[in-house]
């Protein structure tokens, strides 16, 4: 029982669980090889709660079984806050358990009802458990990382029955060809790289791809970019792939007009017949400037477009309340001008204000 003690007591890193399902025990923390073999996993509750036999006759099931489930639960600890036992809202707990049950990702429209009746106390929930509402998928980002990654194959490998070690795609790399191969688009998916054209794609740059696609896109019209490729390590024409994968239609390629002109050009030199053969042997260089790349029309949906009357509403600029409208000038009424009557005239003649003037007058003569 020697090394049972050892086991138990020793650091978790001395334990290591390999992608053919094996489980090392090494005294040494200093030494690199795997050490002594003492477990199997093997298939158990759920996919999340596998089982594991121990292989030594100095150790016992259930102390390896109790280090694999810590193990489990510390790699995919994201995954494992989504079950926690804090009361929230309905709606945001139907989003928590569907991407617990998925291994953290899932298509948003599987969920589009319950993110529909989410307010601002159930998306607060999702964000404390890190839960990203993209566009397209709902993931956890912060199981991109490779450990999380390998551990999801694994264990769905082990839940479906399934040969081990388990094909994943290099640590690090965010983007691998499933071009001409018999897959499990599920599988890929439920690891944290989709399938969208020829390419299995890690979520996290694909989520970064769908952002720069809806953020650029003009009126419906969006054009591929060479940092898209570049992003997915994978050449124009795949790129092209999963764009329209994703229901994004291709309405113009700059390369097919110049192919278009090529041959244009061809057919004219060949029915001149004036191209010398020193000519036709030499190389064209190419041009350092990267070529124009394809325009999509967007996929209709929630993001497609604006809505000629939101665009209108845009246009008008909002009143403010401290700014009171500015009301119309009154225009002045006109004054007529007084005309004097003859009969007002003989009026002030009786005045007394007229004969006090006339006694003036004859006062002074």
């Amino acid at each position: 029982m020697i090394i049972l003690r050892s086991m138990l007591e020793t650091d978790r890193k001395q334990l290591k669980l390999t992608d053919e399902g094996e489980i090392y025990f090494q005294p040494d923390p200093t030494n690199p090889l795997p050490g002594l073999l003492v477990g199997q996993i093997v298939k158990g509750k759920s996919l999340l709660q596998p089982g594991a036999v121990a292989v030594n006759k100095d150790v016992d099931d259930e102390k390896v079984k109790e280090w694999l489930q810590v193990y489990v639960d510390d790699i995919l600890q994201p995954l494992v806050v989504l079950k926690d036992e804090e009361k929230i809202q309905a709606p945001a707990r139907e989003v928590t358990d569907k991407l617990y049950e998925a291994l953290g990702i899932l298509p948003r429209a599987e969920l589009e009802k319950s993110i529909s009746e989410l307010d601002e106390e159930g998306r607060r929930a999702l964000r404390q458990r890190k839960v990203r509402l993209g566009p397209v998928l709902v993931f956890l980002p912060l199981l991109s990382k490779p450990a999380s990654v390998r551990l999801r194959a694994l264990l769905w490998n082990i839940w479906h029955d399934k040969k081990l070690p388990a094909q994943i795609p290099n640590d690090g790399v965010t983007s691998i060809s499933v071009a001409e191969q018999e897959i499990d688009p599920l599988y890929y998916r439920s690891i944290g790289y989709p399938v969208y054209g020829t390419r299995a794609i890690r979520v996290d740059m694909l989520d970064r791809l769908i952002g720069a696609v809806y953020d650029s896109a003009d009126k419906g019209v969006f054009k591929a970019q060479h940092a898209m490729a570049e992003w997915l390590g994978c050449p124009i024409s795949d790129l092209y792939g999963v764009l329209e994968a994703m229901d994004h239609k291709k309405i113009h390629d700059p390369a097919d007009d110049v192919q278009e002109k090529e041959k244009e050009a061809q057919k004219e030199e060949s029915k001149e017949g004036e191209l010398k053969e020193e000519t036709v042997s030499e190389e064209k260089k190419p041009s350092e400037e990267k070529p124009e790349l394809a325009t999509f029309r967007l996929r209709k949906g929630r993001a497609y477009g604006k809505p000629p009357q939101q665009e209108k509403r845009r246009e008008q600029k909002p009143v403010r309340k401290s700014q009171k409208p500015k009301k119309a000038p009154v225009k002045k009424k006109e004054q007529k001008e007084r005309v004097m009557s003859a009969g007002a005239a003989k009026k002030m003649e009786n005045s007394p204000f007229a004969m006090l003037k006339d006694l003036k007058v004859q006062s002074k003569d």
